[in-house]
């Protein structure tokens, strides 16, 4: 045996943010007709609930999105975000104009700040936001919750270590790029972001990069055919994409975020005996 032999191959993640009710089943309905399974972050403090015009998914569906082998995860109790300063704010402004363009970029952080203002109502802190989240999804769905999706998608240091101190295993940003199976920062995951841009043919070859690269690619979605809405997708680029993913079945392994850390984990394990017994 070989350390490479214990190496993981390529993974493929589908994670939908925010879960708004009518676009989590639909994203839901598409990954289950290819038999594709993803993980859902939920805004614990709404589920079930109409927020700032906005209605969210009910526990019932994703009690029922778990049975056929989906994960829910936390998106905060009522996206409150990390408090960034100056410099940081700059940072993830550059990131998304290198990633996105200039003119996508400005679209894009206006509809980030838009949605952080439509959603009224009274915010726990920071600490209780990560925390009370996880207990009221593992009390609702009866199991675990390993994992976070940032509000905002840009952590602070204290953000990730709320995260990882409340007992999640993961938290995902939207900071662009692959995760590397061998070292990768579990508390800041990063991902491709879908958006009203993005054609099958661009997250085509993400997933082909991934495979020749032996990469763990995060994709994010929101919302689906939402005018006017810029982090929202195109259903027929989407199932066009879900199709290609479906076609290299085999070659790369459609799991959650939790069973990526934990399979990792595995390997390491299993690497760490094998070192000591050679």
């Amino acid at each position: 045996m070989t350390l490479n032999s214990l190496d993981a191959g390529p993974v493929i993640t589908l994670t939908v943010d925010d879960c708004w009710k009518t676009h989590a089943r639909s994203f839901e309905e598409a990954f289950d007709s290819m038999s594709l399974r993803g993980v859902f972050y939920v805004i614990a403090g709404y589920v079930g609930k109409t927020v700032g015009g906005f209605q969210f998914v009910e526990w019932d569906t994703l009690r029922q999105m778990t049975a056929v082998g989906h994960e829910i995860g936390s998106h905060s109790f009522t996206h409150t975000g990390s408090a960034l300063g100056l410099t940081t704010k700059a940072a993830q402004l550059f990131r998304l104009v290198r990633s996105k363009g200039l003119v996508r970029s400005a679209r894009l952080t206006r509809a980030l700040l838009g949605l952080a203002e439509e959603y009224p109502g009274k915010h726990l802190r920071q600490d209780e936001e990560v925390a009370m989240s996880k207990v009221v999804i593992e009390r609702e769905m009866g199991r675990a919750c390993k994992s976070y999706s940032y509000p905002g998608g840009e952590p602070s240091s204290a953000f990730m270590n709320l995260a990882r101190d409340a007992g999640y295993t993961s938290a995902r940003t939207i900071r662009p790029g692959f995760n590397y199976l061998r070292s990768f920062e579990p508390y800041a995951l990063r991902c491709q972001v879908w958006d009203e841009w993005t054609t099958a043919r661009t997250a085509d070859k993400w997933v082909d990069k991934a495979i020749s690269q032996n990469l763990w690619l995060i994709e994010v979605f929101h919302a689906m055919n939402l005018p006017r809405y810029p982090y929202s997708c195109s259903e027929s680029a989407l199932n066009e994409h879900l199709s290609h993913i479906r076609s290299k079945q085999g070659e790369i392994d459609n799991l959650t975020v939790s069973e990526t850390i934990e399979q990792t984990q595995r390997n390491l394990q299993s690497e760490s005996m094998f070192q000591t017994i050679s």
